[in-house]
């Protein structure tokens, strides 16, 4: 390969992993697809090179580097695995932005990203913030000091149930089945046992917020709106499915808990 005078040969292949890992880490984030696009973009006309090209979905990444003088280099990277983490989605916007202005070396960009998970939040930063944030969402929709006491337990059960499975990878719509049905049995516990007034329905959404795909949902919507409909279509159909699987658990939960007398 005949690299251009202005830029060594292996700087290509740098630039194009810089990009390429940090379109994979934002697919991987459920960043929207135009917006990886832009990021990896933005990366590779660094180069300076007559032809770039980088194409996102929901499930894959291909980026291309080409020129008259080269021969192209062309990466695809599949994304088997997707989780909602907006901190990484922000600091790889950061790292991008700071490399195109010239603050940042594309090696200080690259070493950047590969150790982008250890400036993450930990687990009892994450498991709290589910916690605290089903105890709000109580109070936000008018509840009473007796049931913020009694949903305690519940969002401690749901920040467990969310903990270890994602540990494990369980996938989402599964996940989130399996923590709605216990909400849902748990909570008709104990609205059954505890006979003070006990608002079961506001337990029950208050617990299931942190489960909701709001972002899945929304950048889907963005995605169709700025005309990529095959990932867009993708996202939303993902975010239905785990809204009805949410749904299922639920229903079974009050199904089950009436039948056993709850």
């Amino acid at each position: 390969m005949k690299g251009d005078d202005s830029m060594p040969e292996m700087d290509y292949e740098l630039y194009m992993d810089t990009a390429v890992l940090a379109g994979k880490i934002m697919l991987e984030s459920n960043a929207e697809t135009y917006r990886v696009e832009e990021t990896v973009t933005r990366i590779l006309k660094k180069t300076n090179l007559e032809m770039i090209d980088a194409i996102a979905i929901t499930t894959g990444l291909i980026a291309t580097l080409d020129s008259p003088n080269m021969d192209a280099i062309t990466v695809v990277k599949r994304i088997s695995n997707r989780t909602t983490n907006l901190n990484k989605i922000t600091k790889v916007n950061d790292v991008s932005r700071r490399f195109t202005e010239g603050i940042i070396t594309i090696q200080e960009a690259y070493s950047f990203l590969q150790n982008i998970d250890e400036i993450q939040y930990d687990a009892f930063r994450k498991n709290l913030a589910i916690f605290s944030f089903i105890q709000m969402i109580l109070i936000m929709y008018g509840g009473k000091w007796i049931d913020f006491i009694f949903l305690l337990p519940i969002s401690a059960t749901v920040t467990l149930i969310t903990h270890y499975g994602r540990r494990w990878m369980v996938r989402p719509f599964i996940l989130d089945m399996v923590a709605s049905f216990i909400i849902a049995l748990l909570t008709s516990f104990i609205t059954k046992v505890v006979p003070l007034g006990l608002q079961g329905d506001l337990l029950i959404v208050s617990a299931i917020m942190p489960l909701l795909p709001g972002t899945a949902m929304t950048n889907g919507v963005r995605d169709i709106f700025k005309g990529d409909y095959m990932s867009g279509g993708a996202k939303v159909l993902e975010a239905f499915v785990i809204a009805i699987f949410i749904a299922i658990g639920i229903g079974s939960g009050l199904v089950i808990g009436g039948r056993l007398g709850l």
